[in-house]
């Protein structure tokens, strides 16, 4: 047991230095490597249950990313601004704030294209009964990106966000949205 758990932790820290070694390199090559940061502005379109109640809007958002020592790994933070007109209330305004791992897809080519999970929670303002709630944030997405120089990347995201509501006494489903909009990201 004790041979297994030490050859186990010797590949583990052998795996650990050859990927801080490989993703120094290539993070040094790869301007895609960089830490980002960025804006984005799309529509948000309500889903399921939503997309009857809940009208489409613009929203928009700012994020930063850091690298983690895994070579395709990068770990970010976003916040965002949805305003939508709603036929039970006079709008509803989101402000997501979320954590998220990103995975990007290890193939070389001109554009990037990035794989991302996170949670966090929403701000929900109600109007016009001025109610505002917090509550919990799922979101899975994707992100298409090219370079357009050594400090700027232009891209497409789409992001499936659910808010989880059915928490609270008297909810009966859960707030599905579907996010797309164009990135304009900055490599750091």
């Amino acid at each position: 047991m004790k041979k297994t758990f030490a050859i186990l932790l010797l590949f583990l820290s052998v795996f650990m230095l050859w990927e801080n070694v490989s993703a120094a390199s290539m993070r040094r090559r790869d301007d895609f490597m960089k830490p980002q940061a960025g804006i984005w502005f799309g529509p948000g379109m309500p889903l399921f249950e939503l997309k009857d109640k809940v009208e489409p809007a613009l929203g928009g958002g700012a994020f930063f990313r850091l690298n983690t020592p895994l070579t395709y790994f990068k770990t970010g933070v976003e916040v965002g601004y949805q305003k939508h007109d709603s036929q039970g209330v006079n709008g509803i305004s989101l402000v997501p704030i979320y954590g998220n791992v990103l995975f990007l897809l290890p193939i070389k080519f001109p554009m990037n294209f990035q794989f991302k999970l996170g949670a966090g929670g929403v701000k929900v303002y109600i109007k016009p009964e001025e109610k505002q709630q917090f509550d919990p944030l799922f979101m899975a997405g994707l992100e298409v990106s090219f370079m357009a120089g050594r400090m700027v990347n232009f891209g497409l995201r789409f992001d499936y966000m659910v808010i989880y509501e059915k928490h609270i006494s008297g909810a009966k489903y859960n707030g599905y949205f579907f996010n797309t909009g164009l990135t304009l990201y900055f490599n750091l």
